[in-house]
């Protein structure tokens, strides 16, 4: 018998070097540049929303002036709000002939952009008969309302669906 131990005889396990971080697996590198594509993607697809939207803060704008000048006379008022509303229209919907439309059938269609009606039949009704009032008395919510219901649609309206 051998009178050394075997065990004296053996060594440290040697562990391997460190896995380096770099150059990375070509999993991540395929990762990362659909990761980048898709961040651009989305940059893109934002600035283009906000672009093709301008027309929606600017006659948001617009209207916020036209409240602000509630005091003046409601016929004017209304006047104006419905001439910024065709404006609108013509802006979202080009080459559809919105701004030439009578009053009532504008208001339909504009309602049809929407998922919920935003131009209720009695309001409809008062815009309707103003034109053609040689004194046209205007209910003193009738303005309130006009402005209420362009605002609503301003915001609302869907420019993919055709009116």
């Amino acid at each position: 018998m051998n009178p050394q131990d075997p065990l004296a005889q053996l060594r440290d396990i040697h562990l391997p070097a460190p896995v380096s971080w770099w150059p990375p697996a070509p999993g991540w590198w395929i990762l990362s540049i659909l990761v980048l594509a898709t961040l651009v993607f989305c940059l893109i697809w934002l600035i283009k929303r906000y672009r093709s939207n301008h027309y929606r803060r600017e006659a948001l704008a617009i209207l916020t002036q036209l409240q602000t000048s509630l005091g003046q006379q409601p016929m004017e008022l209304c006047h104006a709000v419905l001439a910024l509303l065709r404006r609108t229209a013509k802006s979202a919907y080009p080459g559809q002939g919105l701004e030439a439309e009578l009053l009532p059938q504008l208001l339909q269609r504009l309602n049809l952009s929407c998922r919920k009606p935003v131009f209720d039949v009695a309001l409809q009704q008062q815009l309707k008969e103003l034109p053609y009032q040689a004194n046209p008395q205007i209910p003193a919510q009738t303005p309130t309302e006009l402005l209420v219901s362009t605002q609503r649609w301003i915001k609302k309206h869907r420019r993919g669906v055709p009116c």
